[in-house]
């Protein structure tokens, strides 16, 4: 599976307004964005560094020391979603008020 980054976050937000936003992110017109799922999130932070440097070259902005939301759910657990912190790349799980950075994904087969 290939997806693609978008060059910036859209900020920090609770998880609702995290999916909403990153599915009216438009890339090249009209495909829409995603939120990124746990693995996408684990791929971004074990290439941070190329990452990084790929989005700062072509002025995109790199990717925050914070904690990112994914769009995988904890165990179908009702209001818990995984999220990924990009200065180690741990991962927990939060309930979907809690406020984290979002970064769209554009995912192709």
């Amino acid at each position: 599976m290939n997806f693609y980054v978008a060059m910036k976050d859209l900020g920090t937000m609770t998880f609702s307004s995290g999916k909403s936003a990153c599915q009216n992110y438009s890339f090249c017109g009209d495909l829409k964005g995603t939120l990124p799922t746990l693995d996408q999130l684990q791929m971004m932070y074990k290439n941070k560094s190329l990452l990084n440097s790929l989005l700062s070259t072509n002025d995109g902005t790199k990717l925050t020391e914070n904690y990112y939301w994914s769009s995988t759910s904890y165990y179908n657990t009702l209001g818990y979603y995984y999220y990924v912190g990009m200065f180690n790349g741990d991962e927990s799980t939060s309930s979907v008020s809690s406020d984290y950075y979002v970064r769209p994904v554009l995912t192709s087969w």
